[in-house]
């Protein structure tokens, strides 16, 4: 924003801050952001996304908002099959030995009233299957990462949405036409009603329009962004043609959406940004 201020007196040198005695300017890219448009925007929709966490314990949770923990990513990844609720990490301990394991919360809260059959999942027995699913993509054993990078490509930008903001800024440029034409009317017969009516309309479609604009401008943004993770999701499985040497919690962030618990030996692991899921055992 420039001119928040202006010069009153050009030999005191008085300062004034503007408060509509002169235009002020809003200029756009003028210098390096500090912090790029994406990466800024990728924060705010991460920070609505833990805002809008709900509780997960229904019983012992205090407010309706959860809590929000980064420490493991499954815990917000995995899901069981038959109730859809998500896991909780525990620790079994019996005999001096600890375990930890994986555990529906309907069934730790409410038995099997809501949840019959959902099983514990030993900790090292689901990282090693969800690392071998990972290995699978990225070695493209059986053209899994094929499929994969073919389902990326289908899902781009349309073209439609950048020619329908086009044509809604078109109609805004020609409804001020006319709003101006009607002023000009009006200004020559003050005593013509018609014209404050016809005057009011156009405003009120005016303001329906932007409406609209302003929401196909949302929308291309979003699609924008979209497509930039998308791409640096592509550029990730090409790094890693190699495969993954052990389970990494950021390497299940950056590449999977949802962990489902089918049974006691079956998990299906939906990846990010594609409509692939491969089932696999849990030894």
């Amino acid at each position: 924003m420039l001119q928040k201020t202006f010069t009153t007196d050009c030999i005191s040198k008085k300062v004034k801050k503007n408060t509509g005695e002169l235009p002020q300017y809003y200029i756009k890219d003028n210098h390096p952001a500090i912090i790029p448009r994406d990466i800024y925007q990728r924060v705010q929709e991460e920070m609505a996304r833990r805002t809008s966490k709900r509780k997960i314990l229904q019983k012992s949770g205090k407010t309706e908002q959860g809590k929000y923990s980064a420490k493991y990513a499954l815990s917000e990844r995995l899901v069981c099959g038959e109730c859809g609720s998500p896991y909780k990490r525990c620790t079994w301990a019996r005999n001096g030995v600890k375990r930890i394991v994986w555990r529906c919360v309907s069934r730790l809260e409410f038995g099997k009233k809501y949840c019959h059959n959902s099983p514990s999942m030993a900790e090292d027995k689901l990282h090693t299957a969800i690392l071998t699913v990972l290995n699978r993509v990225v070695e493209a054993s059986d053209g899994l990462q094929d499929e994969l990078a073919e389902t990326l490509r289908m899902v781009c930008t349309p073209e439609g949405v950048g020619n329908n903001l086009l044509e809604l800024e078109h109609e805004l440029e020609a409804l001020t036409a006319q709003q101006n034409a009607l002023l000009d009317q009006a200004l020559a017969n003050m005593e013509d009603l018609t014209i404050a009516e016809q005057l009011k309309t156009l405003l009120e479609e005016k303001q329906h329009l932007q409406t609209r604009i302003d929401a196909a401008k949302k929308e291309a943004a979003n699609r924008i962004n979209e497509d930039s993770r998308m791409a640096e999701y592509a550029t990730y499985l090409e790094e890693h043609l190699n495969g993954f040497p052990h389970y990494d919690d950021e390497v299940v962030r950056k590449m999977i959406e949802r962990v489902t618990v089918v049974d006691a030996e079956t998990i299906r692991v939906k990846f990010r940004y594609s409509d692939l899921e491969i089932e696999q055992s849990v030894c």
